[in-house]
């Protein structure tokens, strides 16, 4: 069990649309790189990997196998984990808080995740309804997380070269804190052998 919630560790979430007058425009503002973080964190949250890939640094292996990872998972799990990981992170908030450009070409940006504190909030209930009801009326429990996100620019456009923080897994911790609490120890046995089974098919 200890070994499936490890590997649940790191990425995470919602989508800032910023409209511009002109369709020039808008090509021009869709490359900076709080724009790409924002589509990044959108794709994230909507479990729409691919597009998460692509925004992601050729330099950073390391993201790009934890989000071919993470779309594995999702296609593994029970539908009853997924549904509720869903509902997390429609109620999961980022904000931009600082941008920071230093002299070495990067473009640094500061994020402050709102995710619900999935722990306290099973304490409560398990119901989903019950869940969005407390959230509506402002008194579901939630946690602040801090993160930041180093940019590059490659071939003139921006991509995601690190992630740094608990910013980036909040996605992940949802998941570690429902596995437990909504699976049997069979189901989690099972998914734990699958996730076992594809890694061991990545070094192989």
């Amino acid at each position: 069990m200890k070994h499936l919630l490890s590997l649940f560790l790191l990425i995470s979430f919602v989508l800032v649309l910023l409209q511009s007058g002109t369709k020039q425009a808008f090509c021009l503002q869709a490359k900076t790189p709080e724009v790409v973080i924002n589509k990044y964190l959108t794709a994230v949250i909507s479990n729409d990997y691919e597009t998460a890939y692509t925004l992601v640094s050729d330099d950073n292996e390391d993201i790009r196998e934890w989000l071919e990872f993470l779309n594995f998972v999702t296609g593994i799990a029970p539908q009853k984990l997924v549904s509720t990981i869903h509902l997390a992170h429609s109620l999961t908030r980022h904000q931009v808080v600082q941008i920071d450009s230093p002299n070495d070409g990067t473009t640094v940006i500061n994020v402050e995740s709102t995710v619900p504190d999935m722990e306290e909030i099973f304490k409560l209930t398990h119901s989903e309804n019950e869940i969005k009801s407390l959230y509506d009326n402002g008194s579901l429990p939630l946690k602040k997380k801090q993160g930041s996100f180093i940019l590059v620019n490659e071939n003139n456009n921006w991509k995601i070269k690190e992630i740094k923080g608990a910013s980036g897994d909040s996605v992940s911790k949802i998941a570690m804190d429902l596995v437990e609490k909504l699976l049997s120890k069979e189901e989690s046995m099972k998914m734990d052998k699958e996730i076992r089974n594809y890694q061991n098919s990545k070094r192989s």
